[in-house]
């Protein structure tokens, strides 16, 4: 298996980057920035475009608490389009990032008229996990955010960390399969539940949704991802043609150890690779540079695996 370390971000494609760099770091206090690419022409992902110049630039950031990062990207060429128009739960894809806060109660008191709530707060209990709080809220370009509190999260400050990542899937068992077989997701922290069923109406705009979900993580790594499948509506598959960089959320992006040994790994058990390993230039020459590759789970949907530069010796 190839040695994957934990999940590193996120990425989410903007349309108006000043906006949305200001809701996540002023709002949302996502005030670590980890880097900032200019705009201009990024010749690593010109095949994943399959288009030359490819023209964007990015933020990646946290909170100082911690959790996964996030990392916006606003392309200028090509013209990006957004992934989905009519964005529904259960969609298949990347479709939240699930966020901790210390008091949920407290926390959508204090942000109603802030933040795009569009969900009421509810508590569920989730066998073999304990009580669970949540509520939805949309960022400025309509990307769903899940605020969480609950007996297991310890958070000191207001808020806690971007705790996992939400993926809609078609088939929950050979999703988890696959994350557990190919991608290192060794530990079920949630096993398989309903308990969301009925409680996510007014945002799958449906009535009694219907849904199955886990949450898998790292044994020896962090973050963790959040699987489910929507059985009732059926979550819809990803547009076709759609390109990386359109607006929405985008990839899920793993920290390997060995990118060459993690090409090979995937190759032999015959993955469906978008991008083959490439290497980003370093300034620092005591540095082999950052390497990046992208593969596509059993959906179809983007997972990216970086690997971060190290000291020659």
């Amino acid at each position: 298996m190839a040695k994957i370390l934990g999940i590193d971000h996120v990425g989410v494609g903007v349309k108006q980057m000043g906006v949305m760099k200001e809701f996540y770091q002023g709002l949302l206090e996502f005030t670590e920035v980890f880097g900032e690419m200019p705009e201009g022409d990024h010749e690593p992902i010109h095949t994943l475009m399959r288009t030359c110049p490819t023209i964007h630039s990015a933020i990646q950031m946290n909170q100082k608490c911690g959790g996964i990062f996030v990392d916006l990207f606003c392309h200028t060429y090509p013209k990006p389009r957004p992934i989905r128009k009519d964005f529904r739960y259960g969609d298949i894809g990347v479709s939240k990032v699930t966020l901790a806060v210390a008091d949920l109660n407290k926390f959508y008191k204090e942000f109603q008229g802030r933040l795009k709530f569009c969900s009421q707060v509810r508590r569920v209990k989730i066998p073999g996990w304990g009580e669970y709080a949540f509520v939805y809220a949309r960022d400025p370009e309509e990307n769903l955010i899940e605020f969480i509190d609950g007996e297991k999260f310890s958070v000191k400050q207001r808020f806690g960390g971007v705790r996992w990542v939400g993926i809609g899937v078609t088939d929950l068992e050979r999703s988890i399969d696959y994350y557990k077989k190919y991608i290192g997701f060794d530990k079920t922290v949630i096993d398989i539940h309903e308990s969301f069923s009925g409680n996510v109406d007014e945002i799958s705009k449906s009535e009694q949704t219907k849904l199955r979900s886990c949450v898998l993580g790292f044994s020896r790594g962090n973050g963790m991802v959040e699987l489910f499948e929507s059985i009732k509506p059926r979550g819809r598959s990803i547009p076709f043609c759609t390109n990386w960089g359109d607006i929405g959320y985008l990839q899920l992006c793993l920290l390997g150890d060995d990118i060459s040994d993690i090409e090979k790994y995937f190759l032999s058990e015959d993955l469906e690779f978008m991008l083959h390993p490439q290497i980003m230039s370093s300034d620092d020459p005591q540095n082999t540079g950052l390497a990046f590759l992208y593969i596509r789970d059993p959906d179809g949907i983007p997972v990216e695996v970086m690997t971060l530069p190290k000291k020659k010796t």
